[in-house]
């Protein structure tokens, strides 16, 4: 019963919401009266498939199948009369149409649709939907073919990509791979360089053929290390390390020299003490700051997720000796309870999420910062690493590199 309803609030939901719609511009539009439908009677169109939550030929008196593809039809009589519909006043329209290439015994379709809204909600046969007039899936061919020619040919091109692309198809087609997705005005593109073809609709035409030159992912890069000005050597030495294709970055002053590095969950670091006396890494005072500036603790190696809010000891680390170990944000650990389907769950367990962002947000998305204290003597320095957050493409070479 949760399911019918909820396909009843997306149907009701997209009636209130739809934006664009292709029915409008390429389809029958509802009229105030029954003489407006007139207007349609000798006019071309092609039959397509039912998309989205407000099309179908159910209850029609059509059934489409692939048969129909590559045939037109011109309307020979429009038909409005008042109907009950579920106990509702309703106004029924039908449509008669011939298959348009003259010749005798040609094909013959009838197919009718409503102007308000009907639908009848049953436990066991799901949702039963009345076909809408002015959401019937067909396209009239004058104003659709007007557009496509106005397509074709056409170059698309993106700033930061040195491929072109030009339209060689334009079609009716879904707006997304969605179940529930609207028909929208889809488009084929070729690639002048590769000769690859993308297809999407022509709203993405701008970002979709250029998805692939422009992927790539977040990395963070070490900037600075800030300390106490009263520590001595303050402001060690950094440099880049490049270790089995990773950037590493190593820091070393007159306490300690540390390799750390930045991945999508955690910092990964070996520290070494270079220092005189034993030193300690304070591990409940250490923190994480995030791109959004809020502030977390952090878990390292040994910690259990469920105890990561609890005390955690301080690693001693003798001279000359080292630790290899990790920091993650305790905010960004949480147990996903999963899917329960029948008897057994899938997908629970402990998760991390990532301190990078998931989507593109410009080029240098901001900074995080780690910091950790680090005790010698009775003296806590807190070490605070800074990390760059930036963009970088998996194939520059595909890239116009001044606008990198």
């Amino acid at each position: 019963m949760r399911k019918l309803f909820f396909l009843l609030v997306v149907l009701l939901n997209t009636l209130a919401t739809f934006a664009f719609d292709t029915n409008l511009v390429y389809g029958i539009r509802q009229q105030d009266s029954a003489e407006g439908y007139q207007q349609y009677v000798g006019k071309s169109f092609f039959v397509r498939p039912a998309y989205g939550p407000l099309e179908t030929w159910k209850r029609s008196g059509f059934s489409y199948d692939k048969s129909f593809d590559d045939k037109t039809f011109t309307i020979k009589k429009v038909t409005v009369k008042d109907v009950t519909l579920n106990d509702e006043p309703n106004k029924e329209v039908t449509i008669e149409a011939v298959q348009d290439g003259g010749k005798k015994g040609q094909t013959k379709i009838k197919f009718k649709g409503y102007e308000k809204v009907s639908l009848k909600v049953s436990i066991w046969s799901g949702v039963k939907q009345w076909p809408l007039i002015g959401n019937m899936p067909i396209v009239f061919t004058e104003p659709f073919n007007a557009h496509k020619r106005e397509l074709m040919g056409k170059t698309i091109t993106h700033e930061m990509v040195k491929d072109e692309y030009e339209i060689t198809d334009v079609f009716i087609g879904k707006e997304n791979n969605k179940e529930n997705a609207s028909a929208a005005v889809n488009v084929s593109v070729k690639n002048k360089r590769s000769g690859k073809t993308v297809t999407c609709p022509y709203s993405k035409v701008k970002s979709e053929p250029f998805k692939d030159a422009l992927e790539g992912e977040y990395k963070t890069a070490l900037i600075k290390v800030e300390k106490p000005e009263d520590t001595t050597n303050r402001y060690g030495e950094t440099k880049v390390i490049q270790d089995a294709g990773v950037d590493k970055f190593s820091y070393n002053d007159s306490i300690i020299d540390i390799t750390i590095y930045g991945t999508k969950e955690q910092f990964n670091f070996v520290l070494q003490n270079i220092s005189n006396h034993s030193l300690k890494i304070i591990w409940n005072e250490a923190a994480f700051v995030g791109l959004d500036g809020a502030t977390s603790k952090i878990m390292h190696v040994g910690t259990k997720f469920s105890q990561r809010e609890s005390d955690q000891p301080a690693t001693v680390i003798i001279k000359g000796a080292r630790i290899d170990d990790v920091a993650t944000p305790t905010a960004n650990v949480y147990y996903d309870e999963g899917i329960t389907i029948g008897y057994r769950t899938i997908g629970n367990g402990w998760k991390t999420k990532s301190m990078l962002p998931q989507e593109y947000r410009g080029k240098e998305a901001g900074e995080i910062r780690l910091m950790l204290p680090i005790q010698v003597k009775d003296v806590v320095n807190e070490y605070t690493f800074v990390f760059k957050v930036y963009y970088t493409y998996f194939h520059p070479e595909l890239l116009n590199t001044d606008k990198l």
